[in-house]
C-alpha cells in the first residue's frame, strides 16, 4: 500500500514588408499599401472581446480571488511548490484568482478557514474535516480515494525490529520491510495489527506527526491508552511536524518508534534509499476515513458547486492528477457527507477522556 511521492510572427512579417516598400524599384508592389499594416488589429479586438465575455461569465456575487490552504502533512516547502501550480489550475477552472497557502501546522488550516483568511482547504485529515465543519462552519466537499479505498490506517514503525517484531521482517516487491503479519493485510479493515507490542513503549521515545493529526497522533494516543500507556507521561513523545518527518526521526535514530499514515516511508525514499529496510512497519491501527476538501460556509452556493466540479475536473486531467498525487497521494476525489466522519466525532470524545 505504498505510494512514492511524488503545468508574433505576423506582425514581424508586416514590418518587413513595410521596410521593403521604401525601395524605388518596389514602389508599385502591394506590400507598400498601408492597408495591410493593421491586419492584426481585428484579431486583437476579438481577443479583448473574448476576455470581456470570460469576465462577464463570473457571477457577480463571486469574490475576485480566493485563498486555497493546505494541510502541512509533509515538509512545507515541497508542498507549496506543488500547491502553487494546483492553485493555478483551480484558478483556470474558476476564472478567478487563487492563492496557495500552507500554514506551519494543522491548527493553522482551521484558523485560516475560521477567520476568513482562506476559503478553500485541501488535504484535511479526518479530525480536521470535523473541526472545519464544527469550528469554522465549513462545508465538506470531497474525500480522497487511494488504491480504491476511502480508508487508511496509522502505521507503527521502528528501527529496533528485534524488540517489536515477533517474526523475521519480510520485504514487499519494493524491498520495504514489514513484520507481525502487516504485509499480509489486504486492506485497512484488517487492522488493528501488532497492538500487543505497544506496552513495550513504556518510557521509549515515540515520534508523532502533529497534535492535530488523526493518524499521526489521535489514533496512536488512544491505542497507547488502551495498551495501558499514558500517551503523555508514559512515553517521551516528540512531534516531527509531518508524516515524512516522523519517518525520518526513526530513520535518524531520534526515536525508537514512530507513527504516520501508510506508507509514508515512500515520501523520503528519494533522500534515503534504504528507508524501507532501516524503518520496519510492525503494526497498524484500525481503519480511519480518508482526508478531504472543504470550503468556507459563507461562499455563494454557485461557487461551492464550481469549486467541487473544478477539483474533480483537475483530478481527471493527467497534469492535475499528477499534482494531487504529489501533494497527498490522491488517486481520485469522491463526494463526501458529514456522517462519513461520525467515527471521528466518537474519537474526539474518547480522546478528550484520554488527554483531558
Amino acid at each position: 500500500m505504498k505510494r512514492s511521492p511524488l503545468i508574433a510572427a505576423a506582425t514581424a512579417a508586416a514590418l518587413v514588408l513595410a521596410a521593403c516598400g521604401s525601395d524605388d524599384d518596389t514602389a508599385d508592389e502591394p506590400a507598400e499599401e498601408p492597408a495591410e499594416e493593421p491586419a492584426e488589429e481585428p484579431a486583437e479586438e476579438d481577443d479583448a472581446m473574448e476576455d470581456d465575455e470570460a469576465m462577464d461569465e463570473v457571477p457577480a456575487d463571486w469574490p475576485e480571488s480566493i485563498v486555497f490552504t493546505l494541510t502541512p502533512s509533509a515538509e512545507a516547502g515541497g508542498l507549496i511548490e506543488t500547491a502553487e501550480p494546483l492553485a493555478e489550475l483551480l484558478a483556470a477552472e474558476l476564472g478567478i484568482g487563487v492563492e496557495a497557502l500552507v500554514p506551519t501546522d494543522y491548527a493553522g488550516v482551521i484558523v485560516a478557514l475560521q477567520s476568513g483568511q482562506a476559503q478553500v482547504a485541501g488535504g484535511l485529515g479526518p479530525r480536521q474535516m470535523v473541526q472545519a465543519e464544527e469550528q469554522a462552519g465549513a462545508e465538506l466537499l470531497l474525500q480522497a480515494e487511494r488504491f480504491g479505498s476511502l480508508l487508511y490506517v496509522t502505521q507503527w514503525f521502528t528501527n529496533d525490529p528485534d524488540t517489536f517484531c515477533d517474526d523475521e521482517p519480510v520485504a514487499d516487491e519494493d524491498g520495504y520491510l514489514f513484520c507481525n503479519g502487516v504485509l499480509d493485510a489486504a486492506d485497512a479493515s484488517a487492522g488493528p495489527i501488532g497492538a500487543d507490542k505497544l506496552p513495550l513503549l513504556e518510557g521509549q521515545t515515540v515520534s508523532f506527526v502533529d497534535q492535530g493529526s488523526t493518524s499521526g497522533y489521535a489514533i496512536p494516543a488512544l491505542q497507547l491508552s488502551e495498551a495501558g500507556i499514558d500517551p503523555i507521561d508514559g512515553i517521551d513523545g516528540i512531534f516531527a511536524g509531518g508524516h515524512d518527518g516522523s519517518v525520518q526521526a526513526v530513520y535518524d535514530g531520534d526515536a525508537v518508534v514512530g507513527v504516520s499514515f501508510n506508507d509514508a516511508r515512500g515520501n523520503i525514499e528519494e533522500q534515503f534509499a534504504d528507508v524501507g529496510e532501516q524503518v520496519v512497519v510492525f503494526g497498524w491501527s484500525g481503519p480511519i476515513p480518508n482526508d478531504g476538501f472543504a470550503v468556507a460556509g459563507d461562499l455563494p452556493e454557485s461557487l461551492v458547486t464550481a469549486i467541487t466540479d473544478a477539483f474533480v475536473a483537475i483530478q481527471e486531467d493527467p497534469a492535475g492528477a499528477e499534482l494531487l498525487s504529489e501533494l497527498y497521494n490522491i488517486d481520485a476525489l469522491v463526494p463526501v457527507t458529514s456522517s462519513d466522519y461520525d467515527v471521528i466525532r466518537d474519537l474526539e470524545v474518547a480522546l478528550g477522556d484520554v488527554l483531558g
